[in-house]
């Protein structure tokens, strides 16, 4: 399936406007209920304008806290999805106990298990973990290391990521996942597919030797100078990541190729006690890019 750019946004407006549009609904609907009921005793009333209200307030509660992407939104969605799906249940029994209204009261009942349905799916795809209580965004993210240098950095930043981006989109190693392709065209392709190139830099980044005794980042056909290069060729917006108290090097003691690297605002991403902070800083600033126009 191609995920097109802005998706995340996209998705998380269409969850707030059905939301407060199912407010409404309930409200209307609720009211034509007690219309139909002009009979019913003042609890019965008071029962469905009740159940009708809170499903309203409930669904409008929730479509405000994620398009403004407010914390909290998650559990206000499991209380919306609920109440619904009570409210459901009451309009259903109503079409039993009415059967000459059968087809309104069947109707609500319909929307509002539809919506309780859409909401449960939709709060499948939160993350239940440390990362804020936002859906997963769809951002395409690559990561790019080297495995003696900051593999253990890499695999809980990655961890993290995957709690609150579309982890279908976060390429990683994507080299090994590709036997006998050209890993040139391999990389070229998960560039292609990705809005920011995460640089993760340790202390070994710069100095790594090769079989040959040189730095690994010297050699042309190094597969992290690869990643790096074709990124910054490309235009992308890459984003250096400093792991494990590594310091951003300068553009003298990179390859002519990478020295815009030197140029770009790195983070860091300090061990534990700082590394939740740190992380949470950098899942800040993806998901501010996941919603600039025309990324």
């Amino acid at each position: 399936m191609t995920v097109t750019r802005g998706d995340g946004r996209f998705l998380l407006r269409r969850l707030g406007i059905v939301s407060m549009l199912t407010a409404l609904v309930s409200l209307l609907a609720t009211a034509g209920g007690l219309s139909l009921l002009p009979y019913a005793g003042a609890a019965g009333q008071w029962v469905l304008g009740a159940a009708g209200g809170a499903v309203a307030v409930a669904a409008f509660a929730f479509g405000r806290l994620v398009i403004l992407r407010r914390p909290g939104a998650r559990r206000v969605g499991f209380v919306a999805a609920g109440m619904a799906l009570a409210a459901a249940v009451l309009f259903g029994l109503l079409a039993l106990a009415r059967p000459e209204a059968g087809g309104y009261f069947v109707a609500c009942l319909a929307v509002l298990a539809a919506y309780a349905a859409f909401v449960s799916h939709r709060l499948a795809f939160w993350p239940s973990g440390e990362i804020a209580d936002e859906p997963r965004v769809s951002l395409g993210i690559f990561l790019s290391y080297r495995r003696d240098d900051s593999r253990e950095s890499v695999g809980r930043i990655h961890d993290h990521l995957c709690q609150a981006f579309v982890p279908e989109r976060i390429f990683l190693d994507v080299e090994r996942q590709s036997a006998g392709a050209d890993y040139r065209e391999v990389i070229g392709t998960a560039l292609d597919q990705s809005e920011v190139v995460l640089v993760v830099i340790g202390p070994a980044w710069l100095t790594l030797a090769g079989a040959d005794g040189r730095p690994r980042i010297d050699d042309t056909e190094d597969m992290v100078r690869l990643e790096v290069e074709m990124a910054l060729a490309r235009g992308q917006n890459v984003v250096p990541l400093l792991v494990q108290g590594a310091r951003m090097p300068s553009a003298a003691q990179l390859p002519a190729p990478l020295a815009p690297l030197a140029y770009r605002n790195a983070l860091p991403v300090r061990p534990d006690p700082d590394f939740r902070g740190d992380v949470l800083r950098l899942v800040e600033a993806l998901r501010a890019l996941a919603t600039v126009p025309g990324r």
